[in-house]
C-alpha cells in the first residue's frame, strides 16, 4: 500500500535554462524566477487539468522516482492521472530553492498534498527534487523524485 501512495505522489509532482543565464544562480532572477512559476503551475495545473498537466511540463523522456525507489515514466504518469484512480484536493508547494546552471536547474521543494490514489489517502508532506532542461525554447522536467517527510 505504501508503494502505492508513493507513485500517486510522486506522479502529481510529479506531475530546463537559458544561454544569456551565469553558469550558477540562486533563486533571485531571470531563469530562476520562470523554474519557480513553472514549479507552482505545475502542482495547479494538476489540480485543475489532470493529465494534460503532464504533457505541458513534463518532457518525453522523463524519469521520476518514487519515495519506494519505483521509476515511472511520462506514460505511466499521464494513465495514473487520467484513470482517476489519482485524485487531488490540494497540492501547495513551499520551500522553493532553485539553482540555475546554463540550460538546466535543479529545483527542491515541499509539497503538502491531500489526496487519495484507489481510494487510499496519500495526503502528508513531500520533500522533492525536480531537474529542468530548457530544450527549443521551453523548459521542461526531465527528472523528479519525492520523499515523504516522516513524522
Amino acid at each position: 500500500m505504501k508503494n502505492l501512495i508513493a507513485v500517486a505522489v510522486l506522479c502529481a509532482l510529479a506531475l530546463s535554462m537559458g544561454l544569456a543565464q551565469p553558469a550558477f544562480a540562486k533563486m533571485g532572477g531571470g531563469a530562476a524566477d520562470e523554474i519557480k512559476k513553472l514549479e507552482m503551475d505545475w502542482a495547479a495545473a494538476t489540480l485543475k487539468d489532470g493529465p494534460a498537466a503532464v504533457d505541458q511540463y513534463e518532457a518525453d523522456d522523463i524519469i521520476s522516482t518514487d519515495p519506494t525507489g519505483r521509476v515511472t515514466d511520462k506514460t505511466q504518469d499521464k494513465k495514473d492521472l487520467s484513470s482517476g484512480d489519482l485524485k487531488f484536493q490540494s497540492i501547495d508547494v513551499s520551500d522553493l530553492t532553485i539553482h540555475v546552471y546554463g540550460n538546466t536547474a535543479v529545483a527542491a521543494g515541499t509539497s503538502t498534498v491531500k489526496g487519495s490514489f484507489k481510494g487510499q489517502d496519500i495526503g502528508g508532506t513531500y520533500r522533492y527534487t525536480d531537474v529542468w532542461v530548457k530544450r527549443n525554447g521551453k523548459w521542461q522536467a526531465v527528472a523528479s523524485q519525492s520523499t515523504k517527510v516522516q513524522q
